[in-house]
């Protein structure tokens, strides 16, 4: 009997040995991390730069590779069903919680699929106008969408997207009836508000500054918990009388669940360093993000928290986006 123990003993150590050496020399080729977003798109312009930076730290290569799709699906699930071994990281967010509930046959948990490993930042949306709407004001617009039920449109960059749902509590809470055009992306949404297509969208700071600073496009509401610095004479959502509209749109990262706890703390100090880094947090900034400082544990709870929040409210108001 001993001299079994002992033989299981040496072939269990003889198969553990090479993984934990893996893990202490991860990473030992270039990491990739998905982002299941357009290329020059906001998600695209935060991780760039911060992979760069995660690339000095980890002493290896870190690519950057857009998978975009409707609800963020088909990149994250890649992301998702990618070997555990911390080489295919994805870049996940708040638009996934939201698309856990506004999809159905989702083909992937959010919450279960992934060993999350980092926050990087938050960022508001802010509703926007073209100067010759006829909004003047944030009261003006729901006089009008009032006055008019349901002939007012506004654009978002597709179903389940932060700026429909934001828009879709603004419905429920003023009590105005809006008609949403969705877009395959924020780009196109924008250009057609541009164009005076439509009249109106919800987009985040930075894809919207640009155009408020050379008067193209006229913030009525941000959804900020305080006045935007960029714009302090704008009033929130929750000044407005909707403090349920104070919702800022999340980022991070996630690796395949699995993934060994070694590696994904090495890829939270990478983050970590990364965003005590003032030139990225300067970058950053100018895409109007702010940083949050939350490893694995309060990223975990972070997704788990807005996975339940938008389920409810996709639920309460029936939204479907297939």
């Amino acid at each position: 009997m001993r001299t079994f123990i002992a033989a299981a003993l040496a072939a269990f150590t003889a198969l553990a040995a090479p993984a934990a050496l893996a893990q202490a020399d991860w990473p030992a080729r270039p990491v990739k991390i998905i982002v299941p977003a357009p290329a020059a798109g906001p998600f695209d312009r935060i991780i760039r730069p911060l992979a760069q930076h995660m690339a000095g730290t980890l002493k290896q290569s870190v690519i950057v590779e857009n998978r975009p799709s409707a609800g963020n699906i088909v990149g994250t699930q890649a992301g998702a069903t990618a070997p555990a071994d911390g080489y295919t990281l994805t870049m996940t967010g708040m638009l996934n919680t939201i698309a856990q509930g506004m999809y159905e046959n989702v083909p992937f948990d959010i919450v279960k699929d992934f060993a999350h490993i980092a926050a990087i930042g938050e960022g508001a949306q802010w509703l926007v106008a073209r100067p010759d709407a006829g909004y003047g004001t944030f009261a003006d617009f729901v006089a009008a969408a009032k006055k008019e039920p349901g002939k007012i449109n506004y654009a978002t960059s597709g179903a389940g997207s932060t700026g429909h749902l934001v828009m879709e509590q603004l419905q429920h809470a003023a009590g105005v009836q809006l008609t949403h055009v969705p877009y395959k992306g924020g780009a196109p949404a924008l250009q057609d508000v541009l164009a005076g297509v439509v009249p109106l969208t919800v987009i985040p700071q930075n894809a919207a500054l640009m155009h408020v600073q050379s008067g193209k496009l006229k913030v009525l509401a941000v959804s900020s918990k305080e006045r935007s610095p960029a714009a302090p004479q704008v009033p929130t959502f929750q000044e407005l009388g909707y403090p349920q509209l104070t919702i800022n749109s999340w980022v991070g990262l996630s690796a395949p669940k699995g993934t060994p706890a070694p590696i994904v703390q090495k890829v939270n100090a990478a983050v970590q360093a990364a965003l005590r880094d003032p030139a990225l947090l300067k970058q950053l900034e100018s895409e109007g993000m702010v940083t949050l400082s939350a490893g694995p544990e309060q990223y975990t709870q972070l997704v788990r928290t807005d996975t339940e929040r938008w389920g409810q409210l996709v639920k309460a108001l029936n939204l479907k986006a297939n």
